[in-house]
C-alpha cells in the first residue's frame, strides 16, 4: 500500500503521510494475469501443508494444536526484512516455479 497510486486513494493516512506535501513511493503497483483454474493448485497446496506438518512433527491439525498447548511447538514473528533475508536474494536473475 505504499505506491503512489495507493497513497492517492487514501493509504497514506495510515502513516500520517496525508499531510505531507511531497509523497515518496514505498511500493509498486503490479498485476498477475489469470493463471487458470485453482483446481490444479489444490494437490500442490495439500502436499505443501503435509510437508509443513511433517516439519512440525505433527501428524494432524489436532496433533499440531496439542503441540502448541504443551509448548513443544512455538511460532515466532519474522519481520519483512528477516523474510527477505531468508529468501532468494542477490542473484542476477531468478525464476520462481511453483511446480
Amino acid at each position: 500500500m505504499g505506491s503512489l497510486e495507493a497513497m492517492t486513494k487514501g493509504s497514506d493516512q495510515r502513516c500520517l503521510g496525508d499531510t505531507a506535501k511531497l509523497k515518496i513511493a514505498q511500493g509498486v503497483v503490479g498485476a498477475v494475469a489469470d493463471k487458470g483454474s485453482v483446481l490444479k493448485f489444490i494437490p500442490y497446496t495439500m502436499q505443501a501443508v503435509k510437508q509443513g506438518f511433517q516439519d512440525l512433527g505433527a501428524s494432524s491439525l489436532p496433533s499440531a494444536h496439542e503441540h502448541l498447548r504443551s509448548g513443544t511447538l512455538r511460532f515466532e514473528v519474522r519481520t519483512g526484512a528477516a523474510q527477505a533475508e531468508g529468501g532468494v536474494h542477490g542473484l542476477v536473475s531468478y525464476e520462481k516455479k511453483s511446480f
